[in-house]
This record gives structure tokens, C-alpha cells and sequence, in this order.
């Protein structure tokens, strides 16, 4: 079938590399998009944020000036206060004292425009008074009025109430307020001065379309004097316990929370949006980015596609002759009068390299041959085991004949050590690794005689577990080429067995050789960790230790400590697995037959 309008190789991966550096530059710039609107939006709510705090703190610094200088003021506000505050009578107050009293709280009201209204208590009374900003006059304090039990049961010489609904002649209105007491002198009372909430109303109320869900609290002792939202339920919001700043569950929404002390730590105040919203909001030009970048990756594909089409016919030309020259064809050429540029000299280089391929096919089927026969003669030089346990066996017997039963057991355990080199099995037991290290280590000690004392304190379970063949051959030769003190008489090594737990056991080797310093032990267990670069270094310690890793597993292998003799003691972690059970894992993998 003609590969017909396909894309060839070369035109797709440069159009992947194209989307994909496309879709990085994108990413990008979503992201940097993501991140300023993200601040903005954040900016835009510390901003009220902090026009609310300021403005709340004003009110409750700016307290204490409402009313105090009254009371050092002109002898009538002294006067009428004096008589509010100590006389104990109904209606000791006469229309000028009422006319004077609203005067004063007139003068205290316009200390502050955010004043709504201002009541007086006192315990001595039995009609207690009140003043809204609204009316000209005091009117009588209703025994409905909700901060009522408030003022009666006041303890401290400042609280603040939440927000309630409060009568006025205009309608309702919520407010908050402060109640205080009055100086030393003048009787027992209280001043309780309530707020209008449409300051922080207003503050709250900037443009924030694109985050409905942000909401503003102001707390105090855990009553709601603020609510931008207008609920005033506390249990639906948010209850900012606080300093806090960052994302928080609540009610199975995540919430962006920010919250801080404010009045004299007595207070706080708090605002708390979706984080859903935000991340929309925060998101929205993202989706443009996006749009524009698919787009554009339309737009760049039907241009590349209409390049490639106009490209497809003239490379047809080409991927025929080259079906062509592929069939043994060697004498057939490609015109080179292509129109699209690049093409003429792919098609001149077509044919010069089919005038040069017999050349090569003959040149590399010369070379083949010559490879064959080099590995033919690597073959036949090949090390003929049997050939060399014969002679042993020979050298063996002439030596046992001769009278040398010392050389006639070295030799024995020569071949014996070269069988277990070239063993089939990978994966023995214990017992028999023990026992062919012993042969190793007769092998090595026989030339130093009584200069090396060998033991084994082995768990006797321990026995029947397996473990990969030759595994202490390296550790033995490593002490009698780096440990070993040829001009002492005292050589130790005692070979260790012992369980960790149900899974695992150590096997070590302990000697009192020459030792390292801390600083060379780390540096050993270090590089022995190291992965294995052929051709460039030998393998010992690290080739024992790879082999562990590779058949036990990464938390498995060697590790090397100094000891109290001044030696070394290298240590084998491995998992305990019987012999048998390992075969038969073997065959079940369809491994071992």
C-alpha cells in the first residue's frame, strides 16, 4: 500500500519538539499568569484586610477620648453626670436635666462618626437612658434592649459585644459595642457606646467578582461584632483561632485563611475565601493562553501539513529508487531535477552511495569472515577444565606416591577449589561453602605454617540455610593481601555465623590484621557501594558486594567496621532461603530443569 499524505519521521519529530517547546513556553507563562493574578487577588484582600484592622483599632483607641474629657469638662456635664450616676430616684432627671444629658451625649457622639448610639447604666436607677445619633433626644433604655444583661453583669473595665439588631426610628440596624466604666467619684455606672458596622462594610465590599466566596470577621472572646457576608451565625463561619495564614479545611472545603490579634490582643480579625475560587480566579487567563497555544498548533499543523504534502510527491521519487537499489538493483539512479530544495543532493548522494555499495557489502562480508575466524581460534585456546583437573590428578598421586602427602593434599585442594569456581551451582549451603573455604584457607596458610590461626563460631541452624557460592573466597584473599603480618606469630581470623531475625542472618569475617582508620573504612564502604566500571578497576570487595545486592536485594551486602583487636570485620547481610526451595523457585520460573 503507497504511503500516501503521511508524515515522514524527520517532519514529526521536528513538529513534537515544536509542540512540546511550545507547550513548555506556555506551561510557563500559565504559570507566571497563575502566580501574579494569584497575588493580586491576594494583595487586593490584605489590603481591606489591613484598612479593616486599622479601622477597627481606631475605634477601640479612640474609645476612652469619646467620653472621659466630659467628664473633666464644664461643671453641667460634671453636674448631670454626677446626678445620673449617684442618685437613686426614678425621676430625679427634669426635662433640662434630660435636655443637658443629651447635649453631653450629643458632644460625645461627634467625637466619633462612626457612633450609632450611646446608653447609660446605672444599678442605682430605675430608668437608665439612651441616645441615638439620630434623635435630638435620650430616651428611655427599653428592658428589651439586647446588651442589657451585658452592662448589668460587666466585670472588666472594657468589653466589647458582638453585633445585634438595634431599633432605631429609621429601622433596624446591627451594631457592636464597648461598654466602659466611669471615673472614681462618680458613682457606680456604666457607658455602653454602640457602632455602626458600614465602615467595615464598605472596606469589605471592593471588587472581588471573581472570588464571591471571600468573607470578613472581626471576633471578640468569641462573639461575631462583624460578618461581610450579613449571616452573623458563628457556627457557619470560619472560627480563626489567632495568627494563621495559609490553607485550612473547613466543613469539606479548603479555605485560605488569614487571621491576626487586633485591639490590644483582645480581638481578632480574620477574612477566609475558597481556595477553589481563588484558584479559578487566579486561573483566568490561563484559559486564553491556552486557547491561543492550541490554536497555533492548529494553525502551525495544517501549514506543515500542506508543506509535507507538497514534499510527499518528490520524496515518492525518492523512496521508490531506494526500494529499488534495495532489491540488489546497484546500477539504478535517481533523477535529481527535484524542485524542493535539499532534495537533488539527497538524491546525488543516493547514488553515489550505490555506486560504493558493492564495495562495502564486500568489504564487510571480507570482515565477517575474518571475525569468525578469530573467534574460532579465541575457541580453540579456550581453557579445558578437565584437561587441568587430570593433571592435577596426576601431579596428586605422583606426589602421594613419592612420599609428599602435604603437597599431595595441597594439590588436592587445588583441584577441589578450581571445580568450586567453575561449580555449576550458583547457590549452595552454608555448610558447604564453610567447607570449601577451608580448603581455600589450608591453600593460603600452608606456605606461613602456624603463623595463622583459624575458628568458627557458627549458629549450628544456620547451616542449612543457602548462599551464593563463594562468597568468603574474596574476603579470605583480601586478609592475606592487605591484613595478613607475615613477620608476626599471632594471625588471626575467626569466621562468624549469627541469626539477625526470622528473615535474615550475618556472616562475618573478623580479623586482627594491620586494620584502617575510621576515615578509610568510610571511604571503602563508600566506593565498594559504587557501581562496577569495567575494564577500569579490579573487582574484589565491590564485585562480592554487587553479587549480594543483585540476588538478595538492595538492603542486603557487605559492610566493613574496625574491631577491638585493631583489625577489620567484614560483614555479609543476607536473607535466609533454604537451597531447596531456591531450586525449586527455579524451576517454577521455568529456569532450572
Amino acid at each position: 500500500m503507497k504511503p500516501k499524505n503521511k508524515m515522514n519521521k524527520l517532519f514529526l519529530l521536528m513538529t513534537s519538539v515544536f509542540s512540546i517547546l511550545l507547550l513548555a513556553v506556555s506551561s510557563a507563562a500559565c504559570y507566571y499568569a497563575y502566580v501574579e493574578k494569584k497575588s493580586q487577588i491576594l494583595s487586593s484582600m490584605d489590603m481591606a484586610y489591613s484598612s479593616m484592622t486599622q479601622e477597627y483599632e481606631n475605634i477601640i483607641n479612640n474609645y476612652w477620648q469619646v467620653y472621659m474629657p466630659l467628664f473633666s469638662g464644664s461643671s453641667s456635664d460634671n453636674g448631670i453626670f454626677h446626678r445620673y450616676f449617684t442618685v437613686a430616684k426614678a425621676d430625679d432627671l427634669t426635662p433640662v436635666d434630660k435636655l443637658t444629658l443629651a447635649k453631653s451625649l450629643e458632644q460625645m457622639s461627634v467625637r466619633d462618626n462612626r457612633i450609632a448610639w450611646i446608653a447609660l447604666y446605672s444599678d442605682n436607677r430605675a430608668d437608665n437612658y439612651i441616645k441615638y445619633t439620630s434623635d435630638s433626644a435620650v430616651k428611655v433604655l427599653d428592658a428589651a434592649f439586647p446588651y442589657l444583661p451585658d452592662m448589668k453583669s460587666k466585670t472588666t473595665q472594657m468589653e466589647i459585644y458582638g453585633a445585634r439588631d438595634i431599633v432605631t426610628r429609621f429601622g433596624t440596624e446591627k451594631t457592636f459595642a464597648i461598654c466602659g466604666g466611669v471615673p472614681a467619684g462618680m458613682g457606680g455606672g456604666k457607658i455602653l457606646i454602640g457602632y455602626h458596622l458600614n465602615t467595615f462594610e464598605k472596606i469589605s465590599n471592593f471588587q472581588m467578582d471573581s472570588v464571591p466566596s471571600v468573607r470578613f470577621s472581626i471576633w471578640s472572646a468569641d462573639q461575631l461584632l462583624f460578618d461581610s457576608k450579613g449571616e452573623y451565625h458563628a457556627d457557619s463561619i470560619f472560627p480563626p483561632s489567632g495568627v494563621q495564614k495559609g490553607l485550612t479545611p473547613f466543613k469539606g472545603d479548603k479555605l485560605y485563611v488569614r487571621s491576626d490579634y487586633s485591639g490590644n490582643n483582645t480581638s481578632i480579625i480574620a477574612y477566609t475565601a475558597s481556595w477553589a475560587d481563588i484558584f479559578k480566579a487566579a486561573n483566568k487567563d490561563t484559559y486564553w493562553i491556552l486557547s491561543i497555544t492550541f490554536a497555533f498548533m492548529f494553525f502551525s499543523l495544517l501549514v506543515h501539513t500542506g508543506m509535507n504534502r507538497s514534499v510527499s510527491r518528490e520524496v515518492s521519487v525518492i523512496r521508490k529508487g531506494l526500494k529499488i537499489i534495495a532489491g540488489n538493483r546497484l546500477d539504478f539512479r535517481l533523477p535529481t531535477n527535484f524542485k524542493q530544495g535539499g532534495l537533488p543532493e539527497i538524491a546525488r548522494h543516493i547514488n553515489d552511495m550505490s555506486a560504493t555499495l558493492d564495495d562495502n557489502i564486500k568489504k564487510a562480508y571480507y570482515f565477517e569472515l575474518k571475525q569468525k575466524d578469530a573467534q574460532l581460534a579465541q575457541l580453540q585456546a579456550t581453557f579445558n577444565p578437565h584437561f587441568l583437573y587430570n593433571t592435577l590428578e596426576m601431579l596428586r598421586s605422583k606426589s602421594y606416591a613419592g612420599g609428599d602427602e602435604d603437597t599431595a593434599a595441597l594439590i588436592a585442594d587445588l583441584a577441589s577449589i578450581f571445580r568450586g569456581f567453575i561449580g555449576a551451582k550458583s547457590f549452595v549451603t552454608l555448610k558447604e561453602e564453610l567447607a570449601f573455604s577451608k580448603k581455600y584457607l589450608a591453600l593460603l596458610s600452608a606456605r606461613y605454617g602456624d603463623k595463622v590461626r583459624i575458628t568458627y563460631d557458627i549458629e549450628s541452624p544456620l547451616l542449612n540455610y543457602g548462599v551464593i557460592r563463594n562468597s568468603f573466597q574474596i574476603l579470605i584473599e583480601n586478609y592475606f593481601v592487605h591484613g595478613f603480618n607475615t613477620e608476626g606469630t599471632d594471625n588471626r581470623i575467626r569466621i562468624i555465623g549469627k541469626s539477625i531475625d526470622e528473615s535474615n542472618m550475618l556472616l562475618a569475617m573478623e580479623d586482627n590484621g594491620f586494620g584502617m582508620s575510621d576515615s578509610d573504612i568510610a571511604a571503602l564502604n563508600e566506593k565498594i557501594g559504587d557501581p562496577i566500571q569495567h575494564g577500569n578497576e579490579s573487582y574484589g570487595l565491590k564485585n562480592l558486594n554487587q553479587r549480594l545486592k543483585l540476588f538478595y536485594g538492595p538492603e542486603y551486602g557487605l559492610h566493613i567496621q574496625g574491631n577491638d583487636d585493631g583489625g577489620l570485620t567484614v560483614q555479609m547481610k543476607l536473607y535466609k532461603m533454604r537451597v531447596e526451595d531456591y531450586e525449586e523457585q527455579k524451576r517454577e520460573d521455568g529456569i532450572l530443569r
